[in-house]
């Protein structure tokens, strides 16, 4: 019983820490109208971002239905800097080299995306997305969640 006391102080700890920051995996289905969450009709995108101070990082990963296409982020494919419940990033598309600016803004306790710029390329970012804070912990697989982090915090500390 005990255990099961401290686990649950641990997780809203860590809720209530990451609440007002972007810290964490996002997620959303992007399908066609009608249609809702299928991995077959509808693409999936996730963004797996840190935040340290006014500084984010993090990779992304797009899959078209079927994951027949994929456009996989590099540790770390987003970089940028945040400003209240905004932040302005560069992200950089894995399938292409493109970079574009992004705009990521928190309401509600959703993150919203926008894409500022429309590089020629086949990239397959969308232009706007509304994306849910997950309960996993990571997207990735521990080797690239590792790298992911390694590289994020040179990346924050690179600025000081």
């Amino acid at each position: 019983m005990r255990r099961w006391i401290v686990l649950f102080v641990l997780a809203a700890w860590h809720l209530w820490a990451h609440a007002d920051d972007m810290s964490g995996v996002w997620t959303t289905w992007i399908c066609p109208q009608g249609v809702q969450a299928d991995p077959g009709k509808c693409s999936n995108f996730a963004l797996e971002l840190h935040q340290q101070d006014g500084r984010l990082c993090g990779s992304h990963l797009f899959a078209t239905p079927g994951a027949a296409r994929m456009d996989e982020g590099s540790a770390p494919s987003i970089t940028g800097e945040v400003s209240g419940d905004t932040a302005n990033v560069v992200i950089t598309s894995g399938r292409t080299a493109a970079r574009m600016r992004v705009e990521l803004s928190l309401a509600k306790g959703a993150l919203q995306w926008l894409r500022l710029q429309n590089p020629s390329g086949d990239y397959l970012l969308p232009m706007t997305a509304r994306l849910t804070r997950s309960k996993s912990r990571t997207m990735f697989a521990p080797l690239f969640e590792h790298e992911l982090k390694a590289a994020c915090l040179m990346a924050f500390t690179a600025g000081k």
